[in-house]
């Protein structure tokens, strides 16, 4: 079998033109694989099953979870969005990407933060703000009927 040498370009993980500015990224839990296939039981063995049990003890399964990306948005934007935020612990772990670069939003987190976002959205004057907001409720709105999806926010420097 031959080997391929890849270019230097073919190397690159993500968009091929990065942000003039930096950005925050959402990314929802797309699927588990497991990369042991002995660690877990087949016979009778639903895949929700698999990502319970895989949650109940945690990832020495070797369950590896694949994140999507499914929102972004320049920091100025998200900024902007958890400023419109009501003041209480929603707005709080929504800016733990302004303070630390990452949060991860898990289903408990999905009810305050779907009003926290309703809010923001009545007061948003902004086109770019309301379709984000529209987004991050979709996507929060499929979570809260799913226990085991949780979401990962990150801010990503250009």
């Amino acid at each position: 079998m031959s080997r391929h040498h890849a270019s230097e370009e073919s190397l690159v993980v993500g968009p091929a033109q990065r942000p003039a500015e930096d950005m925050v990224v959402f990314y929802r839990l797309g699927r588990k694989f497991v990369d042991d296939e002995r660690s877990i039981p087949k016979e009778g063995t639903r895949e929700e099953d698999i990502v319970y049990y895989t949650l109940a003890v945690g990832h020495h399964t070797g369950v590896i979870d694949c994140f999507d990306e499914c929102l972004s948005c320049s920091v100025t934007c998200y900024r902007s969005i958890c400023e419109l935020m009501p003041e209480g612990h929603a707005r709080y772990k929504m800016e733990g990407i302004l303070r630390s670069g990452e949060i991860q939003i898990l289903h408990e987190n999905v009810p305050e933060l779907l009003a926290a976002a309703d809010a923001a959205q009545e007061a948003a004057s902004d086109a770019a703000q309301r379709v984000w907001l529209d987004g991050f409720k979709s996507v929060l709105k499929a979570m809260a009927g799913n226990k085991a999806i949780y979401m990962m926010g990150r801010e990503r420097r250009s």
